[in-house]
C-alpha cells in the first residue's frame, strides 16, 4: 500500500552508534536534513554537522519524548543482534521498539521506518529471528505510516561481526559455515543506510526484504574475492555438527560470564539455513557491486590492522 510521501525537515534516529548507525550519518552529513540522535553514549558519536543528541535509551520515555517531538519521520534502528539471556533481545527488540512506537504515535510522527531483519522470516529459528518478527508485528499493527525493512547480511567498512568471515575468505583454505548449495544475500552498509533515508521520505508501507538485488553462494564470495586477491585456493565447509558444539560451547561460555557470544547454538542454526536469499532491493537505489563491496570493506581492515591482505592478486580459475 502507498501512502502520502513525507516532506523531511527533522529526521529522529536511534541506534547511531552501531555500525549501520554510523553509514546512516554518513549519509545524512551530506543533506540538509536536521537529525536527533538517541545515544546512551555521546562520546561514541564522531559526525556532529546537523545533529542534535539525546542521550537516553529505549527505555527512557521522557528522552523518546525528547526525540519524536517535531520530528517528521523515525528511523528506528536500534536492537540486539546478540544477547547473554532470552529475555534481552526481548527487552531491546521488542519492549524498546514498543517504547519507540508509542513516542511516535504521542507527537503524531508522519513516517516510521522499522529496521529488522531477513531472519524474522523464519521466527522459530532462533529467539533473534522471533524477536525480529515480534518487533514487525508491533509496527505493522501500530496505525503509523511505517515500513519494515528486512535487510539480509550487512556487511562493510566497521563491521566487527563480519571480519572472521572475510578473514576466511582471504586465507589460503577458507573454513566457511554453511553449505555448499546454502543460499544468502548480502547489501554493504553504505548502500543499505540510503535506502535507510529514501525510505524516511517514501510512502511505501509493509514489509520489504532488502538486499543488493542478488542472492549467493560461498561459492560465489569465494570467487570474488579469487579474482581480486587469488584467495582463497580452497573452500571448505565447517561440518554442521562441529558447528553445533561449538555453538553450545559458545552458550556455556555466554552463561558463565553473562556476555554475549556471536557463535552461539541459535546462531549457528542461522548460519546452516539453507536459504537467505532475496533479490528485492529498493527502487532507485543501485547497489554497488559484490566484488567492489568486498574489496572496499577488506582495504578498511587492513588499513586497520585487522586484516591482511595478499600481495599479489591472480585468475579467478573458478
Amino acid at each position: 500500500m502507498e501512502k502520502k510521501t513525507v516532506a523531511m525537515q527533522t529526521l529522529a534516529l536511534t541506534g547511531a552508534t552501531g555500525f549501520v548507525g554510523g553509514h546512516v550519518l554518513a549519509e545524512l552529513a551530506k543533506s540538509n536534513l536536521q537529525v536527533k540522535a538517541l545515544v546512551r553514549d555521546p562520546t561514541r558519536i564522531t559526525v556532529r554537522e546537523n545533529l542534535h543528541i539525546i542521550k537516553g535509551d529505549l527505555s527512557d520515555t521522557k528522552a523518546l519524548d525528547e526525540l519524536c517531538a517535531g520530528a517528521d519521520a523515525v528511523l528506528h534502528l536500534a536492537g540486539a543482534v546478540s544477547a547473554a539471556d532470552v529475555r534481552d533481545f526481548h527487552h531491546i527488540n521488542v519492549t524498546g521498539t514498543a517504547n519507540v512506537v508509542v513516542a511516535a504515535q504521542r507527537v503524531g510522527v508522519k513516517r516510521f521506518v522499522h529496521v529488522s531483519s531477513l531472519a524474522a522470516r523464519e521466527p522459530g529459528i532462533s529467539p533473534y529471528a522471533a524477536s525480529k518478527f515480534a518487533s514487525e508485528t508491533l509496527v505493522n499493527q501500530s496505525g503509523l505510516n511505517a515500513v519494515v525493512l528486512r535487510p539480509a547480511a550487512i556487511f562493510g567498512e566497521g563491521d566487527m561481526a563480519t571480519l572472521p568471515l572475510i578473514k576466511a575468505l582471504f586465507s589460503t583454505v577458507a573454513l566457511v559455515p554453511g553449505t555448499r548449495l546454502g543460499q544468502f544475500s548480502m547489501i554493504h552498509g553504505a548502500d543499505f543506510a540510503r535506502i535507510c533515508i529514501a525510505a524516511t521520505q517514501s510512502g511505501v508501507t509493509g514489509t520489504i526484504p532488502i538486499a543488493d538485488g542478488h542472492s549467493y553462494t560461498w561459492r560465489d564470495l569465494a570467487a570474488a574475492t579469487r579474482k581480486a586477491y587469488g584467495t582463497p585456493y580452497a573452500l571448505l565447509h565447517l561440518p554442521k555438527p562441529l558447528a553445533m558444539a561449538i555453538g553450545a560451547m559458545a552458550d556455556v561460555l555466554s552463561r558463565a560470564t553473562g556476555r554475549p557470544q556471536m557463535a552461539s547454538s541459535a546462531k549457528m542454526r542461522e548460519l546452516y539455513h539453507s536459504d537467505w536469499s532475496t533479490t528485492e532491493t529498493w527502487p532507485g537505489i543501485t547497489c554497488r557491486p559484490l566484488a567492489e563491496a568486498l574489496g572496499q570493506t577488506a582495504r578498511w581492515y587492513a588499513a586497520k590492522g585487522l586484516l591482511k591482505l595478499p600481495k599479489h592478486a591472480v585468475r579467478d580459475n573458478s
